[in-house]
């Protein structure tokens, strides 16, 4: 998770590990204490750092285990909201071809009547395929902006999870 201020989960962990460690060896060197004291101090001291390590990993682990459930889930709801919308668009490309093909019988019908006939029939064609293809080209601009729209409230749903579980895993971290 990599974020605006350039500094990420992993090397924050690895910091505070390291600056525990280097602050702790620090505090029992500089220490007047007896070599015995000295060493089992430092032990006593490597047992906790190893036992803070081991629950700051768990940790670590649950959180990334959330994130994934909760990116497999947003997943999930983005493709059947684009499924839908492949749908609409099937749908309306099968009428419009439909009308299409009505309207070309009708004026190829139309045509061996009589020149007049047959312009009108053209026009009226022509009029009611650029109705149905406008109204066609409005349902698909509606599905999409319905997608486009359900695609930001999962995004937004997301990363406003991913920043909870964030904010939990620091405040594990600090405890």
């Amino acid at each position: 998770m990599s974020g605006k201020d350039g500094i990420n989960v992993k090397d924050f962990l690895i910091g505070g590990l390291i600056g525990g460690i280097v602050g702790s060896v620090t505090a029992l060197l500089l220490a007047p204490k007896s070599g015995k004291e000295l060493r089992g101090d430092l032990n006593e001291h490597v047992d906790v750092m190893k036992e803070k390590g081991s629950q700051w990993k768990d940790v670590a682990y649950e959180k990334g285990i959330e994130i994934g459930n909760v990116a497999k889930d947003k997943k999930d709801a983005l493709v059947d909201s684009a499924s839908g919308f492949v749908g609409v668009v099937k749908d309306k490309s099968g009428q419009l071809y439909e009308t299409v093909s009505k309207q070309t019988k009708t004026v190829k019908e139309t045509a061996s009547a009589g020149l007049e006939a047959t312009k009108q029939a053209a026009q009226k064609a022509g009029e009611t395929f650029k109705s149905e293809a406008k109204e066609a080209g409005d349902d698909v601009k509606h599905a999409a902006d319905k997608s486009k729209e359900e695609v930001k409230d999962a995004s937004k749903t997301a990363k406003d999870k991913t920043e909870k579980i964030v904010d939990d895993a620091k405040k594990e971290f600090k405890k």
